[in-house]
């Protein structure tokens, strides 16, 4: 009788040991499933969310004399790991005047103060795109004759209604915009759209003239830069704020840039915005060790429960064994019987733990993801340019659209993990007995 048949009909027979070892196996299959699959779908979210939540960084180059160049942002755009999103955004004051340059009238009755020099004056903003400016985007701002303004349009600009009808300005008239402190710098600029303000202003009576919503104009970069740094043909801003692919690649990027050279670094400030990104992390991170102690504990708790189970069926075979060495059986062919008979058990184990993983992990992951989710959102820390932003929700961060489920390589490696595991303990297990004499082990019998 061949080694494979003996196994197959011991377990038949002690059918009690067989459903133990059977029930064993597929608890430690299972959960060692369940652990690998949540640790794949935590490293799923933590790509996800470096989607979702991008780091990016703020050069203020507010002080420098000519600002961010056109040439220095094509420095800055060809260090690698930028994504290649940026914004840039400029701000200034100009005096408003008509195509002959007759002074513009300004609201004046809702301000504070009219500073001298500031009487027919307003706020200009400059954005790469004026539709994402913090104006529309959260202050309430919305263009309602016109087009937006980009980076494509040249001498064009945004007015407010108010300021529309106080003026008799129509979309496709012409203005002047003189630079408060430089009559020189005066452009010609024509009304691309006029915009409203949804939200009423706060600072009613408080803000000086310039600031107020009715007074302020929205422009092009290339305009904005001729009043800053009376630039003609070169486009120079005073802010920049750029994303990066790899929110861990934050300050070696910024410590690239900083390194350009023709600029003076020390005049800028440099501003890094991962917050969101960090929190995040960390909690992922958290999980993750978690996890990866939990495998730790399951596979030592397995082979030692494992080993010792194994030490005790075997020690109630020391007769079996006698017998088959009596028969002219080698040593090496009873011990792979033995290993036979746990490793068929643990086969059939391994292929009902991938369904029971399966219908399991789900639910475990998905409840551990969407506390670590809840935890991010109640430690982010918001910019002061944030502030008034609505916090990443669960699609934004792409935890939503986790499926945790059992994967090819996981499944693999539970089942070399499991295997091994029979191995080694099954060895173990059989070691006191293989290392006696055959004469020793048949005087036991008796």
């Amino acid at each position: 009788m061949n080694l494979a048949k003996r196994a197959c009909l011991y377990l038949v027979r002690k059918k009690g040991k067989t459903a133990t070892l059977l029930a064993f196996l597929l608890v430690m299959a299972t959960l060692m499933l369940t652990c690998l699959s949540i640790q794949s779908a935590t490293e799923t979210a933590n790509a996800n969310i470096k989607k979702a939540l991008m780091g990016y960084f703020t050069i203020n180059a507010k002080q420098l004399q000519t600002g961010i160049t056109e040439d220095t942002l094509n420095q800055i755009l060809s260090i690698d790991g930028l994504s290649g999103n940026y914004t840039l955004r400029s701000y200034s004051y100009a005096n408003y005047s008509d195509a002959d340059g007759k002074p513009l009238a300004i609201n004046t009755e809702d301000a504070a103060q009219v500073p001298e020099g500031y009487e027919n004056a307003g706020r200009i903003v400059a954005n790469t795109n004026s539709d994402n400016d913090s104006y529309f985007t959260d202050g309430g701002f919305e263009l309602v004759k016109g087009t937006a303004i980009t980076s494509a349009n040249k001498n064009s600009v945004l007015i407010h209604e108010k300021f529309a009808e106080r003026n008799g300005l129509s979309v496709g008239d012409t203005m002047r915009l003189t630079d408060v402190t430089d009559e020189n710098r005066s452009i010609s600029a024509t009304v691309a759209g006029i915009f409203t303000n949804t939200k009423e202003q706060d600072s009613i009576g408080i803000a000086p003239s310039y600031d107020l919503y009715d007074n302020i104009v929205f422009t092009d970069l290339s305009t904005v830069s001729y009043l800053l740094y009376g630039t003609d043909g070169e486009t120079s801003v005073q802010y920049g704020d750029f994303y990066v692919n790899d929110p861990d690649e934050l300050d070696r990027i910024m410590t690239e840039v900083e390194e350009i050279e023709g600029v003076n670094w020390d005049n800028c400030t440099l501003t890094r915005y991962d917050n969101d990104y960090q929190n995040a992390k960390e909690s992922l991170a958290g999980l993750q060790n978690i996890v990866f102690i939990a495998i730790a504990v399951v596979s030592v708790i397995c082979f030692l429960v494992l080993a010792l189970f194994l030490t005790l069926r075997l020690r109630g075979r020391i007769h079996e064994t006698g017998v088959y060495l009596a028969m002219g059986i080698s040593k090496g062919a009873v011990l792979m019987q033995y290993l036979l008979e746990v490793l068929i058990v643990a086969v059939a184990a391994l292929l009902i733990s991938y369904g029971a993983s399966s219908a399991i992990s789900d639910q475990i992951g998905s409840r551990l993801l969407s506390q670590v989710t809840a935890e991010t959102y109640e430690t982010v820390e918001l910019t002061d340019e944030a502030e008034n932003t609505e916090q990443p929700s669960a699609e934004d961060l792409g935890l939503s659209e986790i499926v945790v489920d059992v994967s090819a390589e996981d499944y693999a490696l539970v089942w070399g993990f499991g295997l091994v595991l029979c191995l080694a303990s099954t060895a173990l297990a059989a070691y006191p007995i293989m290392k006696m004499k055959p004469k020793n082990i048949l005087s036991q019998m008796s």
